[in-house]
């Protein structure tokens, strides 16, 4: 690979057969010990070669050719191959021809009457070694974007190197002529005013900025000067490139002032200062930061007093001096005027001989970090409200499960033969699982209503058909305790109104039933008054009477506060404190507004006003419908899935005492349901939710989705403690078809599950 490499090629073209043997001997003979020598007899054949061997190191050129047409010849070559070397060889006769080629731009010229060895190895190397130090200084000016040229006016000639083509974005071959350099749309025209300026003061050093052939603009850096040769002026000029130093340049200024833009309009603090404390700079930021004017700053205050904890200032410097930078480091900010910011700062030591100085960008987070803080308190109020809906509902389940058992099981015993002594324990045990029952659904119901997650309903129901239904279900404990329950409404009452039945219920049953308990003689009473009329709409005021204990005048701003209780010095009344809660939120949501007068001794006044819309008819809703009669002769298969013991007892003993010909499979956990489905037919299932192994979702979306159609179908029955997943009706998510809440009247039971079967028998027929 070496010596092929290094191979020195040598062109020889010389039609004379014995001149050309003595060359190659010489050359032999000489120090060129790895040379390839080609040889051609014509101008054309070794025009051949140059223009197929780009790798000629040198050509011994004769002029005195048949197909050459001397001098001329030799222009052409140089014209046309301007980087190859020829050496002329010539005659005794034609010496002169050889100094003139010299003249022209050959490299060397022999006489072949005086050649020796050492005069053609000495040419060869001469001519070699000129070559590779043109190159490289072609290379070096390439490197440096440094290009020369000469115009010579006499000899009308111009030549510049390679370096001053490329920066016009010429060829390097391309020629060009001094007239060329007159004409205004040439590229190089710019020299010609370069020329002329030379010409008037001798030497010029200059910057220009030009577009290119090719469209580019270039910053260049000239000089010129003039040199007269007797009448004759040659100009000679180097020039050079400085477009990247140009536009460093001019980036170096965009980004100085881009810095002083961003310095003087940052809403972030930035200032240079000591570490001793010397302010150096800042911005107007720094100014409202501090609470000082700049100039203050500059001239009287120490940047460190403002910096605190110390202990936090220390550690920002050590770690300044240590690290020489700090990205985003806490620390509060002293105004001058009062307060306390809370920052973070960025910050890089300087290079200072006098002192050790650092520029500071602070950034003020104290709005941030309120924020912060106000979002930290939201997420921890959500998860707290979270944390109790989960604890209420856990609550619900694990009260209503055990009190369905106690309702169910003095439900059955009350069928039973008893003694009146008996019954009257019965009695007792039933009422005291409906006060408890009543307790657990408004702990339910201000929990539901305190994380705004009450839905309302916006349909037709009939207002006098609801307050008759109030009186009816409080009659009997206003009948224990002997005292009168009324209700008074206007004739021209609207019957049909829109709203939230349930919500209006529960209002009426919290004041009525707050009323009834706090009076052992006199009445009850319930009033309705028309406030006002307008299209479509309704503004009703409602009030209840009663002429119970009364509340102290310093109580009654308290009344209507979550936990509060009546205490008598002689008396505690039961309940939760929580029923007028519920009545003002459920009142409050649906825009209307409650107020309280009472007298001590001598009864209170609960009074509320809200607007209804009117319904579009006021007929047609009927809501005193007589209650569907419920065969006892029915025959069906029902499977419970239900884990707790007495519940299960509770749920068959109260459905055979209905059915006498009902068909009940136990299960205690939904993955044993499944596999009872799949050996045995049923007309309906009473899921329990709350079981191990297999809940009863669970097992709901297993016989939904992966059992066969048959199965898939069959009416599902939600049994459930959780109070507020049948209010929002969440069982339906799961594939449930209807709910059932523990503690269950066994009407309700019946109902549910007749409604269901209802729907079979008439598919069946």
């Amino acid at each position: 690979m070496g010596k092929l490499d290094n191979v020195q090629k040598i062109l020889l073209i010389e039609d004379n057969p014995g001149d050309a043997q003595l060359i190659e001997l010489l050359l032999k003979d000489s120090d060129f010990t790895n040379f390839q020598l080609i040889k051609k007899d014509t101008l054309a054949g070794g025009l051949a070669v140059l223009g197929e061997e780009p790798q000629i190191e040198a050509v011994l050129l004769d002029l005195s050719l048949p197909d050459s047409s001397g001098f001329p010849t030799i222009e052409k070559l140089l014209a046309k191959f301007p980087n190859t070397n020829f050496i002329v060889l010539t005659g005794f006769s034609d010496t002169k021809m050889g100094l003139r080629a010299v003249k022209a731009g050959a490299q060397d010229y022999l006489d072949k009457g005086k050649l020796d060895v050492e005069k053609l190895s000495k040419s060869l190397h001469f001519s070699m070694q000129r070559n590779a130090i043109l190159n490289r200084l072609e290379e070096t000016q390439e490197l440096a974007g440094i290009g020369n040229w000469e115009l010579d006016i006499d000899k009308n000639t111009f030549e510049a190197s390679k370096e001053t083509f490329r920066i016009f974005d010429f060829a390097p071959d391309e020629k060009v002529t001094p007239s060329d350099l007159k004409h205004s749309y040439h590229a190089m025209h710019l020299l010609d005013q370069i020329h002329k300026e030379a010409a008037i003061i001798g030497k010029i050093d200059k910057y220009f900025r030009f577009d290119t052939i090719a469209k580019n603009t270039k910053h260049i850096s000239v000089q010129c000067q003039a040199i007269k040769r007797g009448v004759n002026i040659v100009f000679q000029g180097v020039i050079q490139d400085i477009s990247e130093r140009k536009m460093a340049e001019q980036e170096a200024i965009r980004n100085r002032d881009r810095y002083l833009e961003i310095f003087s309009q940052s809403k972030d603090a930035i200032f240079i200062a000591t570490l001793e404390g010397k302010f150096l700079d800042c911005n107007l930021a720094t100014e409202k930061l501090f609470g000082v004017s700049r100039s203050e700053l500059l001239s009287s205050r120490d940047a460190n007093d403002y910096l605190i904890p110390p202990e936090k200032r220390n550690e920002l410097f050590l770690k300044l001096k240590f690290q020489r930078s700090v990205v985003d480091f806490e620390i509060e900010i002293k105004k001058e005027t009062g307060g306390i910011r809370y920052c973070i700062v960025s910050a890089n030591m300087l290079e200072d001989d006098d002192s050790m100085t650092y520029n500071a960008i602070v950034r003020d987070l104290t709005e941030q970090k309120r924020n912060e803080d106000l979002v930290k308190a939201r997420d921890l109020a959500q998860e707290s409200a979270k944390l109790k809906e989960d604890f209420m509902a856990s609550i619900s389940h694990e009260m209503r499960t055990p009190m369905n058992a106690i309702f169910g099981m003095s439900n059955l015993l009350g069928q039973t033969s008893l003694t009146q002594e008996q019954r009257d324990y019965v009695k007792s045990i039933h009422q005291s699982s409906e006060v408890l029952l009543g307790i657990v659904n408004d702990i339910l119901e201000i929990a539901t209503i305190q994380n705004r997650n009450l839905k309302f309903d916006h349909e037709d129901f009939n207002l006098k058909e609801l307050l008759f239904n109030v009186v009816n279900v409080m009659q009997y404990k206003a009948k224990e305790k002997d005292i009168f329950l009324q209700l008074e409404i206007p004739k021209d009452l609207p019957v049909i109104l829109k709203g939230d039945k349930l919500r209006i219920n529960q209002i009426f049953f919290n004041l009525v039933g707050n009323a009834v308990k706090f009076t052992d003689q006199g009445h009850v009473k319930i009033h309705v008054e028309k406030l006002g009329a307008f299209d479509g709409g309704i503004h009703l005021k409602f009030i209840v009477e009663d002429t119970g204990i009364g509340i102290p005048k310093d109580k009654l701003e308290s009344v209507f506060e979550t936990f509060s209780r009546v205490r008598t010095s002689d008396r505690i009344f039961e309940g939760t404190g929580l029923g007028l809660a519920i009545a003002k939120n459920l009142i409050d949501m649906q825009g209307g507004k409650i107020g309280v007068t009472s007298e001590v001794g001598v009864g209170s006044k609960f009074f509320f006003d809200m607007i209804f819309e009117l319904a579009d008819s006021q007929e047609g809703i009927n809501e005193n419908i007589d209650e569907i009669q419920i065969p006892n002769d029915l025959k069906f298969n029902l499977l419970l899935v239900e884990d707790h013991k007495m519940n299960q007892v509770v749920a068959s003993k109260t459905l055979k005492k209905k059915w006498e010909n009902i068909d009940i499979t136990i299960a205690d956990n939904g993955k044993i349901a499944i596999d009872i489905l799949k050996e045995k037919h049923f007309d309906i299932i009473l899921m329990d939710v709350q079981m191990p192994i297999m809940d009863g979702y669970q097992t709901t979306h297993y016989i939904r989705h992966k059992m066969p159609k048959d199965i898939a179908k069959t009416p599902i029955l939600a049994m459930t403690a959780h109070a507020h997943i049948a209010k929002d009706e969440k069982y339906k998510e799961y594939g449930m078809d209807d709910f059932v809440l523990k503690p269950f009247k066994p009407e309700q039971l019946f109902s549910a599950i007749f409604k269901y079967l209802q729907k079979q028998i008439v598919k069946i027929n």
